[in-house]
């Protein structure tokens, strides 16, 4: 590694470590900018950069360990292999483990697997071989004013996207029998079910002002009507929802098929259709109406993009082939 390279590893472990000319926001964004310049550069840099914060007890910050997203598959495998070694040691470094335990499970022992949350929520599936899963990629990048660029830039924004596009948002078609006010639209999914499938379109409305799960009938042609009960009374009212995004769906490579709430806090992209909820509060799958029957996870939407759930968090979809019903749950901080 260059002379010059070393000296902005240095100069990061110093500011993260203690600056008193400086606010903790300044020098924070100073990090921010010397770590933009590596994002791109391959792995070396922001490899050795982690391994300093360890080694100066200056990696417990959003900046070290969301630059283990940028390493590629050999030097996460190092990083790994280090961290383990750490815990050995008797060194504080679970939530870096457990952003690389998140990408690389199979870098890990069961056993360390097991002290992971998430790990310990998604228990239903084998956290080592989840189900498939797609994220929505909005047009323009992150739908969000993000300002620090390992955020921004973070891969699950940039995956590659294929055709056709959707259009995210918007009003709905129908409004709240509970509350009077118009429905939100989320997404409308067409040839829902594959070629020949389940129906020809399957449209998502939902009531932004109810924090109670709620139950949606769609007829054969994929339009919602709501079902009771919706709204309780905890329950709010928000400013609707009326901008709209483009999106297209893009396969989600095997390293983002767990994704932690906890551990993306917003940073990544959590808009997906399919595979394994990023719970806020812990699993919730509902029953169909009238029976015993637990409902399969469709997707989740994330508090961006013109959506806000609760005080901030996500909302669910879950659907029912043979009932046509669809219900939403809400998690929120």
């Amino acid at each position: 590694m260059s002379d010059t390279k070393s000296l902005e590893i240095e100069t990061v472990v110093r500011l993260l470590a203690k600056t008193p000319r400086a606010t903790r926001s300044a020098r924070y964004e100073d990090c921010s900018a010397i770590v933009a310049r590596h994002l791109k550069d391959g792995s070396e840099f922001l490899f050795a950069l982690i391994k300093a914060a360890i080694e100066a007890d200056v990696h417990e910050t959003n900046l070290i360990e969301d630059s283990v997203s940028f390493l590629d598959e050999a030097h996460l495998a190092r990083l790994a292999f280090f961290l383990q070694g750490e815990v050995k040691r008797g060194m504080d470094v679970e939530d870096l483990l457990a952003h690389v335990a998140l990408q690389a499970p199979e870098l890990f022992p069961d056993g360390t697997l097991g002290s992971i949350l998430d790990f310990e929520d998604w228990q239903t599936h084998d956290p080592r071989s989840p189900p498939a899963c797609h994220h929505f990629i909005f047009e323009g990048g992150t739908p969000s004013d993000m300002s620090f660029p390992t955020h921004r830039n973070h891969p699950t924004w940039r995956l590659p996207a294929a055709e056709p596009s959707f259009a995210i948002g918007g009003e709905g078609t129908t409004t709240c029998p509970a509350c009077g006010n118009s429905l939100v639209h989320l997404v409308t999914l067409d040839d829902f079910g594959g070629q020949g499938g389940i129906l020809p379109r399957l449209r998502l409305e939902t009531c932004r002002d109810s924090l109670e799960p709620t139950y949606y009938s769609h007829d054969v042609t994929g339009v919602p009507t709501p079902v009771a009960p919706f709204h309780s009374p905890n329950d709010f009212t928000s400013e609707p929802a009326t901008r709209k995004s483009i999106a297209r769906l893009a396969r989600t490579p095997q390293r983002w098929l767990r994704q932690s709430y906890g551990i993306s806090n917003s940073r990544q992209n959590l808009f997906r259709l399919g595979g394994l909820p990023s719970w806020v509060q812990g699993p919730q799958f509902p029953l169909v109406p009238g029976t015993d029957r637990e409902m399969k996870f469709l997707l989740q939407f994330d508090s961006l993009a013109g959506f806000f759930w609760g005080s901030g968090g996500m909302l669910y979809v879950f659907w029912d082939e043979e009932s046509r019903i669809t219900c939403h749950v809400l998690q929120y901080t």
